[in-house]
């Protein structure tokens, strides 16, 4: 095929290149226009980039027309350039500030996706030879002149203007990739910014105290009390987040600069109020910007916030205000005993299980049948079976009822066999469980073991493998869990699932089908309890502490059914 002028790609995306007329050059501040066609189809790229060059080239030969009447923008200065990249990054902050971004409100997925986009954007920034960095920084700057009645800046002060641009998007980024990770302290590390924001930051420091006794602040109390109680705490790093964002979105409901006592009874009940309102991932949505109260007004979807996110707002709250009180700066604690308007939905209906129909579509896509690969092409028929974490987990935890965390963990010395040759896998106190009940032994299921799970094994032993799943990678949080619920996120939106089930089916859903068919096996509440890792009554066992041997839960997990057909696999 023939290369076309101008029509770039740069990964899978294709980009469309038009050369400004060097006659032009300064007045556009730049020698190429780059602009992201926003598709990875050749056909549908040439024919967009076609549109592109010819709406470029009527640009150009518009702004050369001489019109003696039209008043000319004032051409900025060098020091003017300097001044609007300072207003731009002063404006961009406040939009951010006001956007009670709170990392709180999103679940592993949305927050992971979020990290990666700012990640993204850091490393395109950090060059001039990504055609990104063009078009971020010339939207950016195109914002600049409309506002301004100005035009581009010729020679030096184009570039320079460019240049600070750039580096107020980084440093933007930066702060908004910190917030995500539950820091706050919106350091300006760029020197040229230091001085733009004036006044103390929306968010300062957690150890800076405000106020004194009776006057002191929300804000001030917030940071006594992240560094004078929750930074003691033994909590994981993901939690110490959590804690974090929760106390600065309720500093940006109430104010940071109120003062904590004259906090009431009342406002606690509108916080609570306008919470049970909220809309899932609001923050993501274009109202982020708009106070609480209005976005909960706005909400007409009837869909809100979990209970268990509206009762970890509500909490947070009583115990600042509990802390508070045992520091003589309230008299009261006025939000204790809040609890969220919306009713818990029972457990049993939160996470549905997967029917028949569901595991057969399933176990039915391309990538247990033949796709072109388990990454990109994992829902593309091909001629390839790839046995690995995404073909296995799905097969185990329908077989075993584990945990995804529980699955990831394994490794080959974690699958034994007994010396009645019961192939099982021993879960050990070496891994991360959820509870100490959660050290236990499943046997394999016969039909792990007709799909070749044994000889997949031990494959992986004769290539000395320390992990089963090690392809998939370790998240900041030093497990695998957050990047494969992704991906199996991803999974599932391509398989065809009943709209008003979709919702509530999920990787966790495996071990509620399990869960089901094991309960018509006839198994007692204790062997129950024993396969699944719950709660029960210790007992000395073989291995381990578990009350229960592989070889006796053996005979239980072999009568697991579920209905379908796996004879494809």
């Amino acid at each position: 095929m023939a290369r076309v002028k101008g029509l770039m790609r740069r990964g899978s995306v294709f980009y469309s290149r038009v050369l400004v007329p060097k006659p032009l050059q300064s007045a556009f501040g730049c020698a190429q226009k780059w602009t992201s066609l926003q598709t990875t189809d050749r056909d549908e790229a040439e024919a967009l980039h076609l549109q592109n060059v010819a709406q470029w080239k009527a640009a150009f030969v518009e702004f050369s027309r001489p019109n003696q009447n039209a008043p000319r923008p004032h051409r900025i200065t060098d020091a003017e350039a300097e001044a609007l990249a300072r207003q731009f990054f002063t404006r961009a902050k406040a939009d951010l500030d006001r956007a009670i971004t709170s990392p709180a409100e999103l679940g592993d997925y949305q927050r992971e996706l979020v990290a990666e986009d700012l990640q993204t954007q850091l490393a395109t920034l950090g060059s001039w030879n990504n055609p990104d960095t063009h078009m971020w920084v010339e939207e950016a700057s195109k914002s600049l002149h409309d506002s301004t009645d100005t035009l581009p800046a010729r020679g030096d002060a184009g570039q320079h203007l460019s240049e600070y641009m750039r580096r107020a998007l980084i440093q933007l980024c930066t702060i908004e990739l910190s917030r995500l990770h539950g820091d706050f302290s919106d350091i300006i590390r760029d020197s040229f910014f230091q001085t733009t924001v004036s006044g103390p930051s929306r968010f300062p420091s957690h150890h800076r105290h405000e106020g004194a006794s009776g006057a002191e602040t929300l804000g001030g109390c917030i940071d006594r009390y992240i560094s004078e109680e929750l930074s003691h705490r033994s909590v994981t790093p993901k939690t110490a987040q959590k804690y974090v964002s929760l106390l600065a979105h309720i500093g940006l409901y109430f104010g940071r600069d109120m003062r904590v006592a004259e906090i009431t009874r009342n406002e606690c009940n509108r916080f609570r109020n306008t919470i049970s309102q909220l809309p899932p991932n609001f923050v993501k949505s274009a109202q982020k910007s708009l106070p609480l109260e209005r976005i909960a007004q706005s909400n007409k979807s009837g869909v809100t916030l979990a209970w268990d996110t509206q009762k970890s707002y509500l909490r947070m709250l009583s115990d600042l205000l509990e802390w508070a009180k045992r520091e003589r700066l309230v008299y009261d604690n006025v939000a204790d005993g809040l609890v969220p308007q919306k009713r818990r939905e029972a457990a049993e209906t939160a996470r549905l299980p997967f029917n028949a129909e569901e595991l057969s579509a399933i176990f039915s896509a391309p990538l247990f049948t033949g796709c072109v690969d388990d990454e990109n092409g994992f829902a593309k028929v091909g001629p390839n079976v790839i046995k690995r974490s995404r073909y296995w987990l799905p097969l185990l935890a329908l077989f075993t009822g584990m945990r995804m965390g529980e699955i990831l963990q394994l490794t080959p010395n974690h699958i034994r066999q007994s010396a009645n040759g019961t192939n099982f896998i021993a879960l050990t106190r070496d891994m991360t469980l959820k509870t100490d009940n959660a050290v236990r032994e499943i046997s394999i299921h016969p039909e792990l073991e007709r799909l070749g799970f044994i000889d997949w094994l031990n494959s992986k032993r004769s290539d000395e493998a320390a992990m089963l799943f090690d392809e998939v990678p370790l998240s900041r949080y030093g497990n695998r869990t957050h990047v494969f619920s992704k991906r199996f996120a991803t999974f599932l939106k391509k398989i065809e699932l009943p709209a008003d089930r979709k919702a509530k089916l999920c990787f966790h859903s495996f071990r509620h089908t399990f869960k089901d068919a094991l309960n018509n096996t006839g198994a007692s509440e204790e062997v129950k309890d024993e396969i699944c890792g719950w709660a029960r009554t210790k007992n000395t066992g073989r291995r381990y502490g578990t009350g229960l041997s592989a070889d006796q839960l053996k005979p239980y997990i072999d009568q697991v059914s579920f209905g379908i057909d796996l004879s494809h696999l």
